[in-house]
């Protein structure tokens, strides 16, 4: 395990603000909203504030305030945060991005975690890792890391740092990884806690046959979910089909890095608000999609997600009688669902066909993204559930 520090060279950030100078955008005059996807208006404001207001070295110096680290694990680079409490006796807790996202994803959340406020509550010491592909766990030399040999990996790389018993937390793709670790390192775990949202939900398109149990209201929202799993998830089939060519574009401009990013931040933030920066700091989005840009990992989380569209889930390949009939003991587990109040019913029931969870709770705030959107709620409701547990 080697310290790191997040140092850009000058010379890159040069040649980003000479691209985004030299941006070439297309006509205004066929814009119609946000329906089409990023209005040219819009992305000429967003690329003025990255090339004339946004201080990449502030942030790389936010972001250096943390402890980094960075270690091989299976061959791979693997780039993570580890912050301790200065709390005797904090509970190893694990954060783990998705995408569009990062391990900066979470900075809003470390202090509140590692520093209660209240001296009864409990504390964490924090790991933080990127995701092989995102970040600076990169370069990803060979095929097959998808989901299943990152969770084992990261379950590797939190008994390298001594928690032998630990608790983990994700979103998207995250909480995917911190699903199949409740199977890969069950006698590891503490708990899982995830979070989801009416768009993580819709867009897995695991829909019932029969829906003669929900309401008229339920099956409105249904229906809502499956026009957006129609219409919204082209850049899931483009990312899990064909990385490569999208991700030689990501690549190369970084517009279209951001045009490709600030989408999804306004699709999936609280629908109340009017534009991504309304619910994400721009400071805080402009610094993950300045580390997809620098590490070129616009094509290699897109990579990424092409492996994990693709895995078979063997759980290890060994197809013995005695294996087959292993089954992991119960860990406890939550869901933080964020959203608008008249998704809670639908979102209940359809979470429940994946396995009903010890803890389930709604917020009709944020959406999702809560550690950047409503860091204040995800924060309770991690600490509530693990500090249930460990008093039991």
């Amino acid at each position: 395990m080697q310290k790191f520090t997040i140092r850009i060279p000058d010379k890159d950030l040069e040649y980003l603000h000479q691209r985004l100078s030299n941006a070439r955008w297309f006509d205004s005059a066929i814009e119609s909203g946000w329906e089409k996807g990023v209005p040219a208006s819009y992305l000429k404001k967003m690329t003025g504030y990255w090339l004339n207001k946004f201080d990449w070295k502030k942030q790389e110096a936010i972001l250096n305030q943390f402890p980094q680290f960075i270690t091989a694990i299976d061959g791979q680079n693997i780039h993570y945060l580890h912050v301790k409490s200065p709390k005797p006796g904090a509970v190893p807790l694990m954060l783990i991005h998705g995408w569009p996202g990062s391990f900066a994803d979470f900075i809003r959340v470390i202090r509140p975690l590692t520093e209660p406020q209240d001296a009864g509550q409990i504390a964490f010491d924090l790991v933080i890792p990127s995701i092989p592909g995102f970040g600076f766990s990169t370069p990803v030399k060979e095929k097959g890391w998808n989901m299943i040999r990152i969770a084992t990996a990261f379950t590797t790389l939190m008994t390298q740092l001594g928690y032998e018993k630990f608790a983990v937390h994700g979103g998207d793709m995250g909480a995917g990884i911190a699903g199949i670790m409740s199977g890969v390192a069950a006698y590891n775990l503490i708990g899982t806690h995830i979070n989801t949202d009416f768009f993580a939900v819709a867009g897995l398109g695991m829909f019932p046959s029969d829906t003669s149990s929900f309401t008229k209201e339920e099956n409105v929202r249904l229906d809502r979910m499956k026009a957006y799993r129609k219409n919204g998830t082209a850049y899931l089939d483009i990312q899990a089909t064909r990385p490569h060519t999208i991700g030689a574009a990501l690549s190369d401009s970084p517009v279209g890095q951001l045009a490709w990013m600030v989408e999804k931040y306004k699709e999936w933030t609280d629908e109340d608000k009017n534009l991504p920066e309304d619910a994400i700091d721009t400071d805080q989005l402009l610094t993950n999609v300045s580390l997809y840009w620098f590490n070129q990992t616009g094509a290699s989380g897109a990579e990424a997600l092409a492996e994990n569209m693709s895995m078979a889930f063997d759980w290890g390949g060994d197809s013995s009688q005695e294996n087959s009939q292993w089954t992991p003991p119960k860990i406890p587990s939550a869901i933080a669902c964020f959203g608008k109040k008249e998704d809670e019913s639908l979102l209940k029931k359809l979470t429940s066909l994946m396995g009903a969870p010890d803890k389930w709770t709604f917020y009709d705030s944020g959406c999702h993204f809560p550690a950047m959107e409503a860091p204040e709620l995800l924060v309770e409701d991690i600490r509530q559930f693990y500090s249930d547990i460990i008093s039991r």
